[in-house]
């Protein structure tokens, strides 16, 4: 199996000129490969591979570009192999057509595929050297490739992958222990046990924060264009102006969006594995978050729960433990459907959070209720894929983790 361990590193300046180095010889390479392929097709039809590609850049050190010599010469070519990936991603409609890199761009890294060591607190980085580091946890494996980025707020981090050679854990057989969960936002997660865990808002409550700080950068910004325009400078010198004390307060908003996002995957992190340790399968139903940031009045606060990053980290830990993530067509009615009898209630809206079933009067929690019915449809995937699922077994107690009763 494969693991990621992401360290951070503590790199002296001298070290940390290197790095700027090579990130700068890297997002070269990306940029003039990408133009060099754009050209090649507009012109001649001609679809450069990445071997056409690879060959080029000892003609690019030696003739036209010896600065690039700087560079680790594999991580150069990592880049490239990173940017056919990202034409594969786009002619598999994975992902959109690949972007031009940006010299200041907030969050910065390049990949070293070999030749890289971890010993003790020290990480060996090629043409760097060695780098202090806080290795948290043991690196157990064998590396496979080392990715060294440079954050907004200027940390330093080494995301090493090891492979330890063993395999991925036979699927559990049969299914007892099975869960169905609404994803929502006055309470992110909604299991069909009943148990809520409330929606933590970690940007909301920052915001009064984030606001001051933004307004005080964005002053200082408008303040340097002024003076820009009065020396008649073109606007792409507009850098030239912005001095210590605007990058001060850009660090200073970085690292206020920093600790709501550490905030928030700690806390997806913590219910994720609550979820996958107390169950086999969990149901959730799949949501058009892309569709549903369209509305301006809940933008905010759907990207504020993270829905997808809470079931992304979710169905890697089921699957590391052998477990299953159902995903529930959209379009199914969960909340809309009676869990005790079947019976549809057509004219239920976003207001009504409890109603009552017309044909067997049952009242429902409008959450609670959609989650029962996701298991349920999830069981019925399950029993359809030939796995033998006990529908009424394996009771899950809520743990003190953010679950409280409803």
């Amino acid at each position: 199996m494969f693991h990621a361990t992401k360290i951070r590193l503590y790199p002296n300046v001298a070290q940390q000129d290197l790095i700027a180095r090579q990130l700068g010889c890297v997002r070269f390479v990306w940029n003039k490969a990408l133009d060099v392929k754009k050209v090649a097709w507009r012109e001649r039809r001609e679809s450069l591979s990445i071997h056409t590609l690879i060959t080029m850049l000892p003609v690019w050190k030696a003739r036209d570009y010896p600065w690039l010599k700087e560079a680790d010469s594999q991580a150069l070519q990592m880049t490239l192999r990173h940017l056919d990936r990202a034409y594969t991603n786009f002619f598999a409609h994975r992902a959109g057509f690949p972007k031009f890199k940006k010299k200041h761009a907030p969050r910065q890294s390049y990949a070293y595929p070999q030749r890289v060591k971890v010993e003790g607190d020290k990480v060996f980085l090629p043409k760097v050297g060695w780098v202090k580091a806080v290795v948290h946890r043991e690196i157990a494996g064998a590396i496979k490739t080392v990715t060294v980025s440079r954050s907004a707020t200027g940390k330093y981090y080494a995301a090493v992958l090891t492979e330890d050679g063993k395999t991925l854990p036979e699927p559990v057989r049969p299914v007892t222990r099975v869960i169905g969960i609404d994803l929502g936002l006055n309470d992110a997660v909604i299991a069909s046990s009943g148990a809520k865990t409330p929606n933590p808002r970690f940007l909301r409550r920052s915001l009064k924060n984030l606001r001051r700080k933004q307004q005080s950068l964005s002053r200082k910004i408008e303040a340097a264009k002024t003076r820009c325009a009065a020396a008649g400078r073109p606007v792409a010198d507009l850098r030239d102006y912005f001095g210590n004390h605007i990058a001060k307060d850009r660090r200073q908003v970085a690292r206020a969006h920093e600790r709501v996002r550490c905030a928030r995957e700690d806390w997806q992190h913590k219910v994720s594995r609550q979820l996958a340790d107390e169950n086999q399968a969990v149901c959730a139903e799949t949501l058009n978050v892309k569709g549903m940031m369209k509305n301006r009045r809940l933008a905010r606060a759907i990207s504020d729960v993270g829905w997808s990053g809470l079931v992304t980290k979710l169905e890697a830990k089921l699957k590391a433990r052998g477990g299953y993530l159902i995903r529930v067509d959209r379009f199914f009615p969960s909340s809309k459907t009676c869990s005790h009898c079947g019976a549809k209630n057509a004219a239920l809206t976003l207001k009504d959070r409890t109603w009552t079933c017309a044909a067997c009067g049952t009242t429902h929690d409008r959450d609670v209720n959609a989650a029962i019915n996701i298991r349920h449809q999830g069981i019925l995937q399950l029993k359809a894929a030939g796995l033998s699922v006990s529908a009424h077994g394996g009771g899950v107690n809520p743990s003190p983790i953010g679950m409280v009763a409803a």
